[in-house]
């Protein structure tokens, strides 16, 4: 994404120190209006936790304040909150760079006119499969395949040449293994970017809930990468499958993702293992619950103070604080989340920083795809939903 003169100040600080909160997340609600078969933030929705305007434009100057550059606003799904629109324009007036995370499923087009004209340029929208009845079946709900891809091609026309950097995010599953590189195809003919985020992977219906995230994580064995295949069989299609998506990479395919996090991905995907090279939550970025709870990410207890508190900012650079936040991420036992550790690949590593810097000065979508020529891509053949055998 292009940066102003500050951000890139910003940005080039933190390279150096990895000590400046460049990135943020805010989940203005837990509601939702799917519940996708990885997810179960929508049970615990509630508008009364939420934030009202004038707290978020606190908010918003608070992390002006603090040198966030970039804040995506996500949940739940951020459309379910009814000011949305307004609640964005507060950290675009800020001078941050604001992002709406969504599912694209049932938000219409005055909507998402009203975030452009408001200032958001750069979307996220979930699609995990170009074939409709399988994105359905995960979505939990008929006719989301249909109405976020109507979604990418509103939004594709609407931020048509400015900065913007629109970008589908797709969760990688036993599921769609063998979609990706046609997934990647399928984003560069919107005039779109892709985000790949490996599933996370669970044993049973109570592993991973030793952490504040796993309550929203479901268990579905169905999506998980080893079903109904032999331990062979596994390496060889997450290996088919990334091998094809670091080339496409290399020669310049729309991959947001860093090449040394598709690695970790690959990795991570065969042996379980989580990358080696560290954490850097509530140092490059950190996390904003509806209630306005700070936290390094989204796995850790909320133990410090409310980011609206008239002391966050002072208690943000004591050692106190820093002490927390070192104990907190030694102790966790890792993950995948592409906006947390993507992100500490583009700061730790060479090749992760000048692939971000590259992107940063790429053209954005000049000729997106219509209605008629995105829906040419659905694939209606008679597929398991669910692979049963994928040789």
């Amino acid at each position: 994404m292009k940066l102003d003169v500050r951000g890139y100040a910003r940005v080039a600080q933190a390279f150096v120190t990895r000590k400046v909160p460049v990135y943020a997340h805010y989940g203005i609600t837990h509601r939702c209006n799917l519940t996708c078969k990885m997810c179960g933030i929508w049970r615990y929705g509630n508008r009364k936790e939420e934030l009202e305007l004038p707290q978020i434009e606190q908010m918003a100057q608070k992390m002006k304040r603090l040198g966030v550059v970039q804040l995506s606003i996500g949940g739940g799904e951020p459309f379910a909150c009814e000011y949305l629109e307004e609640a964005a324009k507060c950290f675009v007036d800020a001078g941050l760079q604001t992002r709406v995370l969504t599912n694209g499923v049932g938000v219409g087009e005055e909507r998402l006119r009203k975030c452009v004209d408001y200032g958001v340029n750069s979307f996220s929208i979930s699609l995990d499969s170009l074939y409709p009845a399988r994105f359905d079946y995960i979505c939990e709900k008929e006719g989301s395949w249909i109405e976020a891809v109507k979604s990418m091609t509103i939004i594709g026309q609407l931020v048509k040449g400015s900065n913007g950097l629109p970008s589908i995010n797709c969760v990688v599953s036993n599921l769609n293994l063998e979609e990706l590189p046609e997934m990647v195809k399928f984003a560069a003919a919107l005039g779109w970017h892709i985000s790949f985020l490996p599933i996370e992977l669970l044993a049973g219906p109570k592993d991973g809930v030793r952490n504040w995230e796993g309550r929203f994580v479901r268990y579905r064995p169905e999506m998980g990468v080893n079903v109904n295949d032999s331990a062979q069989m596994v390496q060889d299609r997450i290996d088919r499958a990334y091998e094809q998506l670091l080339r496409m990479k290399k020669e310049g395919w729309p991959i947001l993702n860093s090449t040394p996090y598709l690695e970790a991905s690959r990795l991570y995907l065969k042996t379980g293992r989580f990358p080696a090279e560290g954490c850097d939550a509530g140092r490059l970025y950190f996390s904003v619950s509806p209630n306005g709870q700070f936290a390094i990410c989204h796995r850790t207890e909320h133990q410090h103070m409310h980011f609206l508190d008239p002391k966050f900012e002072e208690y943000f650079h004591q050692a106190e604080y820093e002490r927390k936040r070192l104990l907190e991420a030694g102790s966790c036992e890792g993950c995948m989340r592409a906006c947390w550790i993507d992100n500490s690949f583009m700061f730790r590593t060479i090749e992760g920083f000048f692939e971000a810097s590259r992107m940063a000065v790429t053209s954005r979508v000049r000729d997106p795809a219509s209605w008629d020529e995105a829906q040419r891509w659905a694939k209606y053949d008679q597929v398991d939903i669910v692979p049963q055998q994928a040789g």
